[in-house]
């Protein structure tokens, strides 16, 4: 009586401690979307940045392409004002 009394709190114990079964199949599914959710997270935050920097260079490219269309309209109208 006496080895039950003290064999039932660890038994209760044990019973607690004890892991479920786990799902293979339901935790693969799952870490294979969080994947997928992380790598569109990643190609579009590289898209944004490749956006940030290209827009600077493309206004920078578009300020030439006006200056170089500015001379060729000035310097069809007539020679500069050469000294």
């Amino acid at each position: 009586m006496r080895l039950t009394v003290l064999l039932a709190p660890l038994l209760i114990l044990l019973a607690a401690c004890e892991p479920e079964p786990e799902n293979i199949q339901a935790k693969a599914e799952t870490m294979s979307r969080q994947l997928e959710e992380r790598a569109n997270q990643i190609r579009a935050e590289a898209e944004n940045g490749v956006d940030a920097q290209a827009a600077p260079l493309e206004n920078e490219a578009d300020d030439l392409l006006n200056q170089i269309a500015g001379n060729a309209s000035g310097n069809a109208a007539g020679p500069a004002n050469v000294q």
